[in-house]
């Protein structure tokens, strides 16, 4: 019995300290969605937060598909879900006309439900993005 409750509490104890890290997902529940010319896309995390987080670590990857990359990639968050406000504190990322581009941001203190990424290109071109959300109740 004894080694039951070791283990159990073992793995639980692996549970809460694990981190693991979640996809940002397009309209279409992709992890990946494309951005071409001047469209706007909007991807978003796929379940809402819970609970207060004490950080989250947010990055984003432009890979170029075609044409001259250019754009902004900017954080929104929500309460509802519904209506989404920017993060002013963490300015817009510019792309640039590179073969692929990773940008990051550090959040702490996190009490919002729902997070977005803003991808808005401009002039002619076509790149892949993808986001990835690592959020922690805890600092470690």
């Amino acid at each position: 019995m004894k080694r039951f409750l070791f283990l159990v509490t073992l793995v639980f104890g692996f549970a809460l300290a694990s981190q693991a890290q979640t996809a940002f997902v397009s309209q279409y529940s992709k992890a990946l969605d494309t951005v071409t010319n001047t469209a706007t896309k909007y991807m978003t995390i796929p379940t809402p937060l819970n609970s207060f987080y004490k950080t989250a670590e947010i990055s984003v990857t432009y890979t170029k598909i075609s044409g001259t990359v250019a754009g902004t990639v900017a954080l929104e968050y929500s309460i509802d879900g519904t209506n989404y406000y920017s993060l002013t504190a963490n300015a817009a990322a510019t792309a640039t006309d590179v073969a692929s581009q990773t940008f990051g941001w550090s959040l702490k203190d996190v009490g919002f439900r729902y997070i977005r990424l803003k991808f808005t290109g401009t002039g002619t071109m076509s790149a892949q993005v993808k986001g990835m959300i690592n959020a922690r109740k805890q600092n470690s």
